[in-house]
């Protein structure tokens, strides 16, 4: 087997005019860099030299484009990174050309600004934040802003899960319930019941959606409401009383006899 060696991709009369003003010591033209910068062949020696500059480009968007490049210096990303807005480091932390180090790092810059984000900006980050991000919009998200981390397409059960135990407001757990996707799973409405995180009233019309093996874990709780605890051991039994019935039209042997 005959093995070739990586031929270097020539760059575009665009790049390479770009590449030559870099090592003059000129600035090239924004528009040409978001061009140039914005192309999957855009070579490494782009960012490298525009960090080796004397000077910072001020345009966020070129900024932006040259810390998602897999060749972008870490220092130079540590530099860029606190001049973004939260949207630009979005960007950033989803890109999967992104450096490793440089997406953890944006990922950090985000949880910083969490806090001190208007709540339109949170639930517009919610839609789009990197799993990463979340916790903080769990823990404290408004019910608006919760409703869009729900169908941010990073959310999976474990933050329906974790938002449960980290979010004291009914209301939000209650936006997690009428979620046509995660509130019709049976461990979201388990937990939902488990940590009380719902009036009364909704927590026994969730006992029918649970198995039989919760209902009976509920039933032997003494952290629930003694009318939950009742009513869960009551269906449970209900529910084993109709497996017996079954086993006995098929002509079987219940289990456990």
């Amino acid at each position: 087997m005959r093995y070739h060696a990586r031929v270097p991709a020539i760059p575009d009369d665009e790049t390479a005019a770009i590449l030559r003003m870099l090592d003059d010591g000129e600035e090239p033209g924004e528009g040409q860099l978001e061009r140039v910068l914005q192309r999957p062949s855009c070579p490494g020696e782009v960012v490298e030299r525009l960090a080796a500059g004397a000077r910072v480009p001020t345009s966020t968007r070129v900024l932006q484009l040259a810390a998602r490049h897999p060749r972008c210096p870490q220092q130079f990303a540590w530099n860029v990174l606190p001049r973004l807005g939260w949207h630009d480091l979005v960007e950033v932390a989803r890109d999967p050309r992104t450096g490793p180090a440089v997406r953890r790092q944006s990922e950090r810059k985000l949880l910083e600004r969490v806090a001190s984000l208007t709540l339109g900006e949170r639930t517009a980050l919610a839609r789009i934040a990197p799993r990463a991000v979340m916790a903080p919009l769990l823990a404290g998200g408004d019910p608006r802003c919760v409703a869009a981390l729900l169908d941010n397409p990073q959310f999976t059960e474990t933050e329906a899960l974790r938002l449960l135990a980290s979010n004291p407001d009914p209301a939000c757990a209650l936006v997690l319930l009428r979620h046509p996707v995660w509130g019709r799973r049976p461990e979201v409405a388990g937990a939902a019941v488990r940590a009380g995180a719902v009036p009364l009233g909704v927590a026994l019309g969730l006992l029918p959606t649970l198995p039989i093996t919760q209902l009976q874990a509920l039933a032997a709780s003494r952290t629930v409401p003694a009318a939950l605890r009742d009513a869960a051991c009551a269906l449970a039994e209900e529910r084993r009383r109709g497996e017996r019935a079954d086993h006995r039209r098929r002509g079987e042997r219940p289990e456990g006899t």
